[in-house]
């Protein structure tokens, strides 16, 4: 069975309105690092670069909090991967394994592409993202 392992990239960074927004709400006044959710992802000796998001589909539109558009950001503003298209996939807990839902997503797109996991992170999929993607230690650093 082929396996996903998963690092997150530390240095990715939102656009600097969005990240002086999330300061602001999350009432940060020091100069602290704010680092999105964004990862490197090896599946089938293929390397995929991915956010999680939180957000849901309005309107038949992805619509994200603030901090799903920070990693969302960050995955776009990674220099690393296809910028050609960033991929949107929402994830709900369903009968089929999370982990097999995004091995499909992953298996139909070419290595290198950016992939924006969305939903509602800190609800349904709370404490599910880390095992489905086999989150492992170490970081990767821009």
């Amino acid at each position: 069975m082929l396996k996903i392992e998963t690092k997150l990239i530390e240095g990715a960074i939102s656009n600097p309105d969005t990240e002086a927004e999330l300061r602001k709400t999350m009432g940060i006044d020091i100069d602290v690092a704010i680092n999105p959710m964004v990862f490197e992802v090896n599946y089938n000796n293929k390397k995929y670069y991915c956010c999680w998001s939180g957000g849901s589909i309005v309107n038949n539109e992805p619509a994200f909090t603030l901090l799903g558009q920070a990693a969302l950001e960050g995955l776009i503003n990674l220099p690393l991967g296809n910028n050609d298209s960033i991929k949107l996939q929402e994830l709900k807990i369903g009968q089929t394994p999370l982990r097999s839902k995004i091995k499909k997503v992953l298996k139909k797109n070419r290595a290198n592409t950016k992939i924006c996991f969305f939903g509602d992170m800190s609800g349904e999929l709370d404490g599910h993202m880390t095992s489905a993607f086999n989150l492992v230690e170490g970081k990767i650093s821009l």
